[in-house]
């Protein structure tokens, strides 16, 4: 069964690219779906985790396995790379509502 792709593949991304830095964890974008860290590989739209050493196929395990999955191999740092300031990346917009509508 194919992978479903999360609705903002640039989001996803952006999220990824986040949580890696804050853990850490040197990584490469490879393109607009697909990052990797040495031998591991992930895509944030899907969530799917595969290393090149396997010949198994990718599972879908999603970006908090993946983070694991680097600090079990060692290499997470355990310090941010980057500050990561970009309150977008982490806080969830929630859609406009209308004009005089509250909800308390």
């Amino acid at each position: 069964m194919p992978a479903k792709r999360r609705i903002d593949a640039t989001q996803a991304m952006a999220e990824a690219e986040a949580a890696l830095t804050r853990a850490g964890i040197k990584f490469v974008r490879h393109s607009p779906f697909h990052l990797k860290v040495q031998v591991f590989n992930f895509w944030p739209s899907t969530g799917k985790v595969s290393r090149d050493d396997s010949s198994r196929k990718g599972a879908n395990l999603g970006l908090a396995v993946f983070i694991r999955m680097l600090r079990e191999a060692g290499l997470a740092k355990g310090q941010p790379l980057a500050a990561v300031d970009d309150s977008a990346t982490f806080i969830v917009q929630l859609p406009s509502q209308e004009p005089g509508f509250e909800t308390w």
